[in-house]
């Protein structure tokens, strides 16, 4: 057993103790840390010339009213404003040392996902689980980093409305390949499972676009989902964004702006299920968000 100790604040002095002394990692190895609330005026020199902030504001300012609403348009697709999905987007674009600016698009933005098949692999499903209920990972209000689980209950109601932006530079390997994204909605009729199916089938070779489809009943009661993007049979690259999974009026996909599609939780957070996750991977199969350069 790991020999431990404690000690005992003395009474009135919580609030100094709290502004000195925060908690470290919880999980792995329990410590406290200084916290460093404040920043020297050197630090926070070089912190100032080192922001892009400084750079993407005049930069931003020096555009044209119509560019600047084409932002706009493209930022509500991803819930932000224009200035947000801007500086977003050009700070990937720097990570990966491209110069200038992207042109905004509505129909995907900045990051998205992508499947890559190559040889040996003929094909990939990627899965996101959509049970009754589930955990999410929710920011703590009021910090800049702390998340805490947070139990999800999808109270299903018809009609579900699926919908997906894709680009597709696939190549059939025989008769049988497809692309498609769906889901699955499971029921349960006089003691039978049912698999009610709703799907938007890709060309195996298309420029950006979006699609949609819907499914309006179901047999029996409803009693969860599970949506997949599945390629069978083919070889290439498959990018997608803007996914949406609506019922109840929102939006239920989790990452659906497809910034983390592959990210997985640990330590406290293992209840919760990845944004996608797959049963089987094999060599040459390959999924991720990544920055959309054209």
């Amino acid at each position: 057993m790991a020999k431990t100790s404690y000690i005992t604040i003395p009474a009135g002095f919580d609030l100094q103790y709290k502004k000195v002394i925060k908690s470290g990692d919880r999980f792995i190895t329990p410590r406290i840390s200084v916290n460093r609330i404040f920043n020297s005026r050197a630090k926070k020199k070089g912190i100032t010339q080192r922001s892009m902030f400084v750079e993407l504001s005049s930069a931003w300012q020096g555009f044209s009213q119509a560019t600047r609403d084409a932002w706009d348009l493209a930022g509500a697709v991803s819930n932000m404003s224009g200035w947000k999905l801007f500086v977003q987007d050009t700070t990937n674009r720097r990570k990966m040392d491209l110069a200038g600016y992207a042109t905004p698009d509505v129909i995907y933005q900045s990051k998205v996902g992508r499947i890559t098949i190559d040889p040996p692999a003929t094909g990939l499903t990627i899965v996101q689980l959509h049970p009754q209920s589930y955990f999410v990972n929710k920011k703590v209000t009021g910090t800049r980093s702390q998340y805490e689980p947070k139990l999800i209950s999808e109270n299903l109601s018809l009609p579900i409305d699926i919908s997906i932006s894709y680009k597709a530079d696939l190549k059939a390997i025989d008769s049988s390949a497809y692309a498609k994204f769906y889901v699955i909605v499971y029921s349960n009729y006089q003691g039978r499972d049912i698999e009610n199916v709703c799907e938007i089938p890709f060309n195996l070779s298309n420029s950006w676009a979006s699609l949609t489809s819907r499914i309006s009943s179901v047999i029996g009661v409803f009693r969860g989902y599970t949506a997949f993007i599945q390629i069978h049979n083919a070889r290439g690259t498959l990018l997608f964004d803007n996914v949406k999974i609506i019922h109840s009026s929102l939006n239920w996909a989790r990452d659906p702006y497809c910034n983390y599609i592959e990210r997985s939780f640990t330590k406290a957070f293992y209840q919760i299920p990845r944004n996608w996750g797959v049963e089987e991977i094999i060599e040459g199969a390959q999924y991720g968000s990544i920055y959309h350069t054209f």
